[in-house]
């Protein structure tokens, strides 16, 4: 099994299957994806997945009916439920923050727009030679699951920044994962430096692009 974050709160997995999380990638994933998961609607969630032309995608019902509007065909989209299982990927509820009155308050202070439609969110646990979960762009995730990893996002926040930023780890730490790969930490208007979760964890932090092998739950390269 091998990983790679392929930026915003995109994760490239090849394993039992390959599979693409969140699609608004800045570095192109490989070809040959089987499923496309996506944790909500927003941009920098599903921005590209127009160009990724094979997959069968995995979403909320409703987020899958604003994929359909941007061009992908009925036949690939496949709703899911929080509960259900495709192959190797669990869907769990999601937290990411896709609506609210001080949601698209901040939207419009900081990004001067009011917020896309996010859909109804989901998280998504993989197993493989490890189980990695993603939990899209979340602060907060109260799931009693136990991954080997977690994909992190680490962000600026428009205030309190360092607060947040402990919010971060302290959930990081309640997962008790043995390996964290930070996402979503080079958008613009909130990027912020991965090297700062470092010695706030017990995990093993994995930065950057590159890929990253394990094998009997061990990383390997």
């Amino acid at each position: 099994m091998r990983i790679r974050y392929r930026g915003h709160s995109c994760v490239e997995i090849q394993g039992d299957h390959h599979i693409l999380i969140d699609p608004d990638f800045t570095h192109e994933p490989d070809s040959g994806v089987e499923y496309i998961c996506i944790t909500h609607a927003h941009r920098d969630h599903i921005g590209r997945i127009t160009e990724v032309p094979a997959g069968m995608v995995l979403a909320s019902e409703d987020v899958c009916e604003i994929v359909e509007t941007k061009g992908i065909p009925h036949e690939r989209l496949h709703p899911v439920k929080p509960g259900e299982q495709i192959d190797n990927i669990k869907i769990f509820p999601g937290f990411s923050m896709v609506s609210g009155a001080w949601y698209a308050l901040f939207s419009l202070m900081f990004r001067w727009r009011l917020p896309d439609p996010g859909g109804t969110p989901l998280s998504f646990l993989i197993e493989d030679e490890i189980t990695l979960l993603h939990i899209g762009d979340a602060n907060e995730a109260p799931l009693a699951e136990k991954p080997d990893l977690l994909c992190l996002p680490w962000r600026e926040s428009p205030v309190r920044s360092e607060s947040y930023k402990n919010t971060l780890v302290d959930m990081a730490n309640s997962f008790s994962a043995r390996y964290i790969l930070p996402i979503h930490y080079d958008l613009n208007h909130t990027q912020a430096d991965p090297h700062e979760i470092n010695g706030r964890t017990k995990a093993v932090v994995l930065n950057g692009y590159d890929w990253y092998e394990f094998l009997n739950k061990n990383l390997v390269r």
